[in-house]
């Protein structure tokens, strides 16, 4: 039961934290691009999740907390397992980001060069 509170309390702090980075951040930051990088970081560093082995068991963690743990567990075999689900969620986003951006210049582009 304690697991779950805690779970609940975290991914309620974490959203209030985007609401507030939408809300009094994003607003002022005037390049788009950096917007969208800003607030997907921000997202996969908060929600991505982990894993954390502790003796015998093992606890799906928030992968930026995992990631700490393991930095002072001064586990280098824990951190690797736990800094991977980040470096995957990084990876994928921002090809997606990236693709998206590609394309939507190239189509920018074409509609510029018609005229």
């Amino acid at each position: 039961m304690p697991y779950v509170i805690a779970w609940t309390l975290y991914l309620l702090m974490a959203a209030l934290l985007v609401f507030g980075f939408e809300r009094y951040v994003a607003e002022r930051i005037t390049g788009r691009q950096l917007r969208i990088f800003l607030r997907a970081s921000l997202l996969m560093v908060l929600f991505t999740p982990g894993f954390v082995s502790a003796g015998e068991n093992v606890f799906v963690v928030p992968a930026c907390v995992g990631v700490m743990f393991n930095i002072l567990a001064k586990s280098g075999v824990g951190l690797l397992k736990a800094a991977l689900p980040l470096l995957l969620a990084f990876s994928v986003v921002f090809g997606l980001l990236f693709f998206r951006e590609s394309r939507r210049d190239d189509a920018g582009d074409r509609a510029h060069h018609r005229f």
